[in-house]
């Protein structure tokens, strides 16, 4: 009976340890899985396994001048891996984040995830960097963005010019003049430049740089812009001067637009405002300054900032005088 207990026992102890070290081996695995899959998504224990960026959400991104370009990169084996990021194939920034400004421009970036092991993978976004709202920036008439070497010429319709303090051509510091509040630009071509077209670069007190386009720099001769806004046969008298413009001319011109005007006959008379003041001085009979006709003629004026104004407060526009015959009205 007793050596029948004993046998009893023992095989229940048995049992009973088969079972702790069943549970025992449970426990061990679910701790093992959670470690490897629910802790730490990216642990990988090989360097030998191929680098994956686990973002699904890259995209190409608009940004201006004044907001830093912000983003994360997820990489598995997340031990084993670096992140390099270049601009334009040069080297910006390393590390999984990225967090500066960058230059102005339309721009590759290519995100490259390299192991240990030398193995690489990369994925390459198109970032275009735009001025600020109060960046200097120039106008973009063509004409006034042509000029011959050693010459100068007139930009209108520019923003912000205040903050520049050298403009530089083809990387060449230049000679010039910012007018009217900042909204002109009088710049100097330099006087050993070939026939080309050259990057503009305006430079703020800080040094920083924004590009103002390009300009042509030519010996050639300017290609004729000129537009007909008017053409016939206008006889004109004291009485009756030219008017078929008076109320549209103003929206067709700006400061630096020139006006030609055709004329022939035997008399006197020039551009006026509806108040009969000469267009470009403002000056009233007897100083308006009446230019004399004696057969064909043309008459050439090259409209200002005063121009506008006395256009825009004085009602508009007249050709006045006696004795002539407006053939034709252009613009350029």
């Amino acid at each position: 009976m007793n050596k029948t207990m004993k046998q009893y026992k023992g095989k229940v102890l048995k049992a009973m340890m088969m079972l702790f070290a069943m549970s025992f081996a449970l426990a061990g695995t679910s701790t093992l899985s959670s470690c490897s899959s629910d802790d730490d998504p990216y642990f990988t224990v090989s360097e030998n396994d191929d680098p994956r960026i686990l973002n699904t959400d890259l995209a190409d991104s608009k940004i201006d001048r004044k907001t830093n370009y912000k983003l994360e990169i997820k990489v598995t084996p997340v031990h084993y891996t670096t992140v390099t990021w270049l601009l334009d194939g040069t080297q910006i920034a390393a590390g999984t984040t990225i967090d500066q400004p960058l230059p102005l421009g339309n721009h590759e970036l290519k995100i490259v995830a390299t192991t240990t092991k030398g193995k690489t993978t990369s994925r390459t976004l198109n970032v275009t960097v735009t001025p600020a709202a109060d960046d200097p920036a120039l106008g973009t008439n063509a004409i006034e963005l042509r000029v011959a070497p050693g010459e100068t010429t007139t930009i209108h319709e520019c923003k912000n010019l205040g903050l520049v303090q050298k403009v530089l051509i083809a990387d060449k510091e230049v000679a010039f003049e910012v007018l009217d509040e900042g909204t002109t630009l009088k710049v100097t071509a330099p006087s050993d430049l070939a026939n080309g077209d050259y990057d503009i670069t305006l430079v703020d007190g800080n040094g920083v740089q924004f590009a103002g386009g390009t300009i042509k720099v030519t010996t050639e001769a300017r290609p004729s812009m000129e537009n007909t806004i008017w053409e016939g046969e206008f006889a004109v008298t004291w009485g009756t001067p030219f008017n078929a413009l008076k109320d549209t001319f103003l929206s067709k011109v700006k400061a630096g637009t020139i006006l030609r005007v055709y004329v022939n006959g035997n008399g006197q008379g020039t551009a006026a405002t509806a108040w009969w003041n000469n267009i470009l001085t403002g000056k009233g009979d007897p100083e308006r300054g009446d230019i004399m006709v004696d057969g064909p003629a043309k008459w050439e004026f090259k409209l200002t900032d005063l121009s506008i104004q006395l256009l825009t407060e004085q009602d508009g526009f007249l050709l006045v005088g006696d004795g002539y015959t407006v053939k034709k009205v252009t613009i350029e």
